[in-house]
């Protein structure tokens, strides 16, 4: 495995971090280790590869589903509708007759 050596590292900063591996039971090291593992950068994936995962998805959604795998509906019922605000169901403006 690799090593990094970190320098001019703020005290208050080094001491919050100390303090929360403390919480947790682990060493300072272990702690900076699960925050650098769990902030890692996003790595951009070819064509190739999300493709790959796009089919994969594909292959889990049933086609003969209510509305199979597009989800024009679904996004066009949500923009018409506000988010479901404007869906019709019983509501009546109080205001209506200004």
């Amino acid at each position: 495995m690799a090593q990094a050596l970190v320098r001019n590292i703020d005290d208050s900063v080094l001491a919050a971090y100390r303090a929360s591996a403390k919480i947790r039971g682990r060493s300072l090291e272990a702690e900076l280790r699960a925050l650098i593992e769990a902030h890692q950068p996003l790595v951009k994936k070819s064509r190739d590869e999300l493709l790959a995962l796009s089919n994969e998805a594909l292959e889990m959604t049933p086609p003969d589903g209510p509305m199979g795998s597009d989800s024009t509906l679904d996004v066009r019922w949500d923009r018409d509708t506000q988010h479901g605000k404007w869906v019709d169901d019983g509501w009546q403006d109080d205001d209506a007759g200004r």
